[in-house]
């Protein structure tokens, strides 16, 4: 077997697993099919290739989350899915190459999140305050976290505002409701949320100047599905043709990235690019772990983030524990450690001549 085979088969097995409907909600089954067909490699290999040819040290990633969740309740509301997402990935950018992530978010959810990003040994700083941290003599790993605009003329300005000053050479956003041709962001549930932050205004002018993007979503009404909108309308998964606010537009959305990951839940699919950079770069610890996972959603719940499917403020996400998302990391961890071994043996990929014991 070939090495770029190797690398594939891999991709596949990551893919598989952040892939699996554990919760039996069987939007993914469609979601993947659809992105799928769109995309000649696995979705998440993609994802960290696109990375690996774009990041490079003291670059700047950002990285947009944060879902406002239960909007009819209350406007700080913000679930717990996205955030640990968004943190595992910064930490595996900034261990790989040395970038420096700037996350987004609404402004009600800037104090939460930071604590999310907090909890993988990030220091929370200005933006350009943790730019300066790379490189510096004295060690400290720094990030930010900014709040962004849900009012469509500030968003527009903001977009430009960033990406002028801070020249991302990439942005990852992860479980955030993205616009429909109409202009309006849709939650799960195919209401209009007039609460979250407009990302879709940083992708388009993200394309204009040529930065990768990459969208990352488990529903249908997230920012990237714009690749597979046509699908989307079409397919059974409720409200993406017809939504509940009268719009017109349904709650599929309609802004595309570079790359789109679907996953059963969206942290998985960060998840996913993280193990796919660990395990192209070679270094295992650029992934995290099942300590970490415990970690990162413990601090979540302690922020007051909920789990979206069930409303309470416990560890976990979408309807599953923290044992389970561990459990996800841990299995992740180890196709990782394994296809690294494989690598790294050269003559003794699976299929070869050689006796094969990775």
């Amino acid at each position: 077997m070939e090495k770029e085979e190797f690398i594939e088969i891999v991709g596949e097995r990551i893919d598989s697993l952040v892939s699996l409907d554990v919760q039996s909600r069987n939007a993914i089954r469609i979601l993947y099919t659809l992105a799928r067909e769109k995309s000649k490699r696995p979705l998440c290999l993609s994802a960290a290739s696109l990375l690996q040819e774009r990041v490079h040290y003291r670059d700047v990633v950002f990285i947009a989350t944060g879902f406002p969740n239960r909007p009819h309740i209350s406007h700080a509301i913000f679930e717990s899915d996205g955030p640990p997402g968004a943190a595992a990935l910064a930490r595996a950018l900034h261990i790989g190459f040395g970038a420096t992530p700037i996350i987004l978010t609404e402004d009600g959810a800037v104090e939460s999140v930071s604590r999310v990003i907090q909890a993988t040994g990030f220091r929370i700083l200005a933006p350009e305050e943790a730019i300066d941290t790379v490189g510096h003599f004295a060690i400290i790993r720094g990030a930010s976290v900014i709040g962004f605009p849900a009012d469509d003329a500030e968003a527009k300005e903001r977009a430009k505002e960033l990406i002028s000053k801070y020249r991302p050479v990439g942005i990852v956003v992860i479980e955030k409701a993205g616009m429909n041709e109409k202009g309006v962001i849709h939650g799960g549930r195919g209401d209009r949320n007039i609460v979250m932050a407009k990302i879709d205004y940083l992708v388009l002018e993200a394309a204009r100047g040529k930065i990768a993007t990459i969208g990352i979503g488990d529903g249908g009404n997230e920012l990237g599905m714009g690749v597979i909108q046509e699908g989307l309308k079409k397919s059974s998964i409720p409200y993406m043709a017809k939504c509940q606010c009268g719009c017109g537009g349904g709650a599929a959305p309609v802004t595309p990235t570079d790359v789109l990951i679907t996953a059963t839940v969206s942290n998985w699919g960060a998840y996913g690019i993280a193990a796919c950079l660990a395990f192209l770069l070679q270094r295992p610890e650029v992934f995290h772990d099942a300590m970490m996972e415990e970690r990162i959603l413990e601090a979540a719940a302690n922020a007051a983030l909920i789990d979206g499917g069930t409303g309470y403020c416990l560890p976990g996400a979408d309807r599953l524990s923290s044992d389970g998302h561990q459990a996800i990391v841990t299995l992740l961890g180890q196709i990782v450690s394994h296809g690294v071994r494989v690598l790294q043996k050269g003559d003794a990929l699976p299929g070869g001549d050689k006796d094969y014991r990775a």
